[in-house]
């Protein structure tokens, strides 16, 4: 006996199953859309940065992040032109002209190094705030309550 076809919409399980499968395909956190064959995820830590206002030059000149060139290298530091720069349209700056974002890389140990500095700030202040002062370690005049500030994670 064959199966009656169902009138509508598939069931929901079986798009969801779909979509799941789907976003997996796509590679995960390393998908940058770009020759992964080029990339050493091993040794650098990879993401997109926008020319925006000033972004570039504190993420180039002023931290660790070079822009990586089509064949797989870096831009020399003096470089002016950015035409051979892995790059893409991201969006619409205000003024109407094009968001273009370069995609740069940072040798993996310093950028691990940067992240645990970061976490250890953000674990200092989550730590003042428990125990109600604030972000910079004033007393705060809020109410506390007698068991203290709980912040679950």
């Amino acid at each position: 006996m064959d199966e009656q076809k169902r009138r509508g919409r598939p069931p929901r399980s079986e798009v969801e199953q779909q979509r799941r499968r789907r976003r997996k395909a796509h590679g995960g956190v390393k998908n940058l859309g770009v020759d992964e064959s080029l990339l050493d995820h091993d040794k650098f830590a990879y993401r997109w940065i926008n020319d925006a206002d000033v972004r570039m030059i504190q993420k180039t000149k002023y931290d660790d992040w070079n822009v990586m060139t089509q064949n797989g290298g870096e831009l020399k530091e003096d470089a002016t032109d950015f035409g051979n720069a892995v790059s893409k349209y991201t969006g619409v700056k205000k003024d109407g002209s094009p968001q273009v974002s370069y995609l740069c890389r940072k040798p993996r140990q310093w950028y691990e190094e940067d992240q645990t500095e970061k976490q250890t700030e953000l674990d200092e202040q989550l730590a003042r705030l428990r125990v109600g002062q604030s972000a910079k370690g004033e007393t705060q005049g809020d109410y506390i309550p007698n068991a203290g500030i709980k912040i679950a994670r």
